[in-house]
């Protein structure tokens, strides 16, 4: 069972997780995309600070700022914030000088969605609260409580298929696991129900998965080497078990909620 606080997803717990899900991914992502082949952890540092400040700023200001009044006010501060960060980080990490207008338009892109995702969730769990008021109830947040879970099942379907040699190649692993179950919870948690019980899509959905795995193996092309087999053959079985373990507990998430 996911603790209240982060299955609450507007709580400051879960604005974190999700300001950190998102500066580590891209953080990660982005420079391995470039063929960055150096270790994790300068970029790490990097993302947890600006995750970490970002929300500090944002949360703190969020009804200064008028976030609560939609997406796209939150994705217009959070895109600012990103850039903003990024110039005032050129000061103090010298990483993202190497790269200045990558790193610029990456902290842009992660601010934005950062910044979205704050109004979205705030927006989605008032009417959640709302509407448990009126009928006299509890707040329920249902399968959306469980937005965590594709994370953990990618990044330990990556970790699996690939089995890292190394810590710090297993970091780089991890992450894009974890960023490929975001994809995967769109044909699981969040797709329509009646998808989940069709003897087609599963296999369907297996097949794509499979494919976009072995895309996804492409981030670790310079890493070639320190796998134990092709590095598109692991991405392709990574990519099964991350859709199949997501399509499963999507399943069993959308029966329980109709026995309620």
């Amino acid at each position: 069972m996911m603790p209240s606080a982060l299955g609450r997803r507007s709580s400051w717990a879960s604005s974190f997780v999700t300001s950190l899900v998102g500066w580590i991914s891209f953080s990660i992502i982005v420079p391995l995309a470039v063929g960055y082949s150096g270790p994790p952890w300068p970029l790490l540092l990097i993302a947890i600070v600006m995750a970490i400040l970002q929300v500090l700023v944002l949360r703190s200001a969020f009804f200064f700022l008028r976030m609560d009044r939609g997406l796209r006010v939150g994705a217009l501060w959070g895109g600012l914030t990103g850039a903003l960060l990024i110039w005032v980080g050129e000061r103090f990490f010298p990483l993202l000088r190497e790269r200045p207008f990558l790193w610029l338009g990456n902290g842009v892109y992660i601010g934005l969605a950062v910044g979205a995702f704050l109004s979205y969730f705030y927006g989605d769990d008032r009417e959640i609260e709302v509407s448990a008021q009126q009928r006299g109830r509890s707040p329920q947040y249902g399968r959306d409580a469980h937005w965590l879970e594709p994370f953990a099942f990618g990044a330990l379907a990556y970790l699996i298929a690939f089995l890292p040699r190394s810590p710090g190649l297993a970091v780089y692993v991890f992450v894009v696991g974890a960023f490929s179950g975001v994809f995967a919870a769109g044909s699981s948690h969040f797709s329509p129900d009646r998808w989940k019980n069709s003897t087609l899509m599963l296999p369907l959905i297996l097949a794509v998965g499979s494919l976009l795995g072995v895309v996804s193996s492409l981030l670790f092309r310079q890493f070639a080497g320190e796998f134990r087999g092709h590095f598109l053959l692991l991405g392709s079985i990574a990519g099964f078990l991350t859709y199949l373990s997501t399509f499963l507990r999507g399943r069993s998430l959308a029966k329980r909620e109709a026995r309620t």
